[in-house]
């Protein structure tokens, strides 16, 4: 298929990257910073995915600013960086905007004062103590199934809580949920999430429950919404918009995840690229391009290749 060019493609209309050396080559000026995904697009768990490392760099070499957003919390902005550069990334820490430290800078700026209950993994922890937030020590792991009423009514809480604060969390139980939600009562609680990202699949047929699953659970329990402050909230890059370090319209979001990653892209006014080694396929885009569902248009790339390395043969050392 010939390429479709941002400006040429109405939303909700998804066309396969047509991978020949002109047109990509034409596409990418179009282009002067990519955000990338991590999980499902760099690597998935602790393994590169194919060959990205090197299209990730060559992309770089061609003069493309290079940004890794994801929506992990569980590892600190530091621990994300220095993972990406021992997989061979060639990225700096500035470059790696994640759910975890955008957390941390949105209760910040509430002029936040007070202490905060944590659900989720240390990374929370260390974004919040950068910018001078304390959060109670994360509770353990409990062998107990479910509080009973009396065990409920001898739980220690905290007085100086004041938020709320969940992400991907290995080790929820019920004792999490049950103290979340009787800080909660409290409507002067703040309650703020990293992501509502459901699953990410472990192989074709088994999926592994992320922090969206965690977030539904102390929602329903509580009956109160979160403010979420990873992807697809545009208020994850709203800084490097604002500052003029990225120009939307040239700007370029490369994701696995529709409802995530696309949706972010089309918020924030990005191009958009579906690669198909994490959680959507081109399929499901082309479901979503039939739905009769409005919303489902949004989430709707309007491009996809079946794995970033596809464009490696095409690349260049520099513009031209």
């Amino acid at each position: 298929m010939n390429l479709a060019l941002n400006k040429w493609v109405q939303k909700g209309s998804c066309q396969i990257l047509g991978l020949n050396k002109y047109s990509i080559q034409q596409w990418l000026k179009t282009i002067d910073t990519i955000i990338y995904d991590g999980e499902g697009v760099l690597w998935n768990n602790d393994k590169t995915i194919d060959k990205a490392p090197e299209t990730f760099n060559a992309l770089r070499a061609m003069g493309k600013e290079a940004y890794i957003c994801t929506n992990n919390s569980v590892t600190s902005v530091a621990g994300i960086c220095r993972r990406a550069q021992e997989m061979g990334f060639l990225v700096a820490q500035n470059e790696i905007l994640s759910s975890g430290k955008t957390l941390a800078k949105f209760i910040k700026e509430q002029k936040f004062e007070k202490k905060a209950y944590v659900v989720g993994g240390q990374g929370i922890v260390d974004e919040l103590k950068l910018v001078g937030i304390e959060s109670l020590p994360l509770d353990q792991s409990s062998p107990q199934v479910f509080p009973t009423p009396e065990h409920i009514h001898s739980l220690l809480l905290d007085s100086d809580v004041g938020a709320v604060v969940v992400g991907d969390d290995k080790d929820f139980n019920a004792i999490k949920l049950t103290k979340a939600s009787c800080y909660l009562k409290d409507p002067q609680v703040m309650f703020v999430a990293t992501s509502r990202d459901v699953a990410f699949p472990a192989t074709p047929v088994r999926m592994v429950p992320r922090e969206g699953v965690v977030v539904a659970a102390i929602q329903a329990a509580s009956q109160r919404m979160p403010f979420t402050c990873g992807k697809p909230n545009p208020y994850m890059c709203i800084d490097l918009m604002r500052r003029g370090a990225i120009r939307p319209e040239r700007t370029l979001i490369i994701g696995d995840t529709m409802n995530t990653d696309i949706q972010f892209g089309y918020n924030c006014g990005f191009q958009t690229l579906l690669v198909g080694t994490g959680v959507n396929s081109y399929q499901d885009a082309i479901e979503a391009q039939a739905s009769k569902v409005p919303s489902l248009y949004q989430q709707v790339p309007d491009l996809y290749v079946p794995k970033l390395s596809n464009l490696l043969p095409f690349l260049s050392s520099r513009n031209r």
